[in-house]
């Protein structure tokens, strides 16, 4: 396993529903960069604002294939892969629900020493469908 290097992650992703409703969040925490194996790895935590009280956020990179793992009071792992889709799950209090991601753009320009993830995907969960539009920057801490 590489050094983990201390860095800010920079989140911005918007939710459109199929209402039309958008939802705009963004995330700067500090976390960390390493590698294991063949993957490139970014954890931080995500703070209370983020509406899933306090979770750690891992964003796995193995070549054109993200994994997003949330692990907290919510958990979810979902996989984005361009053209796919994909199964996953969300599990919370009040029950576990499947999900879905079909990804129609994914750009990951990502290294050791930071970058960036950009992703367009459609997600299915419990029934409801959106849109969503994720970007990811990744940089060194001083």
């Amino acid at each position: 396993m590489g050094d983990k290097v201390p860095v800010q992650v920079n989140v911005w992703s918007q939710q459109r529903a199929k209402s039309g409703e958008r939802l705009t969040f963004r995330t700067e925490a500090e976390g960390t960069l390493y590698q294991k194996g063949e993957s490139l790895y970014i954890a931080y935590r995500e703070g209370e604002e983020s509406g899933l009280g306090q979770t750690l956020t891992t964003l796995r990179i193995e070549g054109r294939h993200v994994t997003l793992i949330r692990q907290g009071e919510t958990v979810m792992k979902q996989s984005l892969v361009k053209g796919e889709e994909q199964s996953g799950t969300y599990k919370t209090p009040h029950g576990t629900f499947e999900l879905v991601t079909r990804t129609s753009h994914l750009v990951v320009n990502m290294s050791e020493k930071g970058g960036k993830l950009e992703a367009l995907y459609n997600l299915r969960l419990a029934g409801d469908k959106s849109r969503i539009e994720l970007k990811v920057n990744v940089k060194p801490l001083p």
